[in-house]
């Protein structure tokens, strides 16, 4: 289908005047908490038998891969804190005025949940939010010594954050709804300094979190091997899990931010996803868990039924694709892919954050 109209071309093309389709993910990067922390540090007292291997690991002298996630930290917590509410705070501004699609409650009604709108304001920025981001000297030290190209992206990105904030700071872009009408050639006059600026922090956002993703690559693997040799497979089947999910997620927002999206990123898009879930779930369940303490089974319940949303988007979007649904659905549609991708990393965090 060539001349069909593609989910690439209609996200662009509505999403473009606030930055590539990248740009809209909230939390594309949100599991890299996990990624470099946690699993590096799981030490409850209940996990006897890792315990003590990954106290013997971390204590090794000059340690580089504990190292590098210690000076990650940071950065990853003001990705996770700051700058994901902040790029959704602006999704939110951008459709201010703008009229809702009235069959979207119909084909999306848990979106639709009184819950939904109290959670959304309790996650909505604040403009003190983006002091989280700024790094100390110790920190900045620490990210020179063991990841030394991400620093000038890091100061790049807080200086375009700290300038698209404080513009942000003198209306009411901090408000879930606007607090006061304003004309429309006020906002079109308010929009030409402001879109601007917000566009190069996004675009300084992108490219520290693609390059602090390519530092995160042999951190993963460190872990998955640790992890595999301790026999600790339970963990390993949910961490390779949410790999899987989130390399599905940035391979889609790839296709999308580079306007080929096509037919064939859907048609095995989901095949190595579910053959992970299928994997981790024959495993836990040929070695049960044993007591209550026995949190990889904690974790993977959590996460079934996200994880389910998640992949029943990507099919939604494969099967309207086949059914040449119009453009506006389709791209409702990679939208709804983003929010559940988003939804799963975000209980899986909440599962994982006390092991470390």
């Amino acid at each position: 289908m060539p001349d069909r109209p593609h989910p690439g071309a209609m996200v662009w093309a509505i999403t473009c005047t606030g930055g590539s389709a990248m740009s809209r993910r909230i939390k594309a990067i949100v599991i890299t908490a996990v990624l470099t922390v946690t699993f590096l540090g799981m030490l409850r007292e209940h996990q006897n038998t890792l315990l003590a291997p990954i106290q013997r690991w971390l204590q090794q002298p000059g340690l580089a891969e504990q190292e590098k996630a210690t000076a990650l930290r940071p950065l990853i917590a003001c990705l996770n804190a700051v700058d994901s509410r902040w790029r959704h705070a602006y999704s939110h501004y951008l459709k201010r005025g703008r009229p809702v699609d009235p069959t979207l409650k119909a084909r999306f009604p848990e979106d639709f949940e009184p819950m939904v709108s109290v959670r959304e304001g309790l996650d909505y920025p604040s403009v003190h939010a983006a002091y989280g981001c700024r790094l100390n000297t110790a920190q900045k030290d620490n990210l020179q010594k063991s990841a030394p190209e991400l620093l000038p992206l890091q100061n790049r990105f807080e200086a375009m954050l700290t300038a698209a904030n404080e513009a942000a700071g003198s209306f009411d872009f901090f408000s879930p709804k606007p607090l006061y009408s304003v004309s429309p050639a006020d906002k079109a006059e308010r929009d030409a300094l402001f879109i601007p600026l917000v566009n190069d922090y996004l675009d300084a956002s992108d490219q520290l979190r693609r390059a602090l993703d390519t530092q995160d690559q042999a951190l993963r693997q460190v872990q998955l091997e640790q992890l595999k040799t301790r026999d600790q497979l339970k963990y390993a089947h949910i961490l390779t899990y949410m790999l899987e999910a989130r390399t599905l997620m940035l391979k889609l927002d790839e296709r999308v931010r580079e306007q080929r999206f096509s037919a064939n990123d859907l048609s095995g898009a989901t095949l190595a996803l579910q053959q992970a879930w299928d994997d981790g779930s024959q495993y836990l369940q040929a070695h049960p868990a044993t007591s209550n303490a026995d949190y990889p089974e904690t974790i993977w319940n959590y996460v079934r039924l996200p994880g389910k949303h998640y992949l029943d988007a990507v099919n939604t979007l494969r099967d309207d694709w086949a059914a040449k649904a119009p453009p506006q659905q389709l791209s409702d549609d990679y939208e709804r892919i983003g929010r559940r991708y988003d939804q799963l990393i975000e209980v899986y965090n909440d599962r994982v954050n006390p092991l470390f």
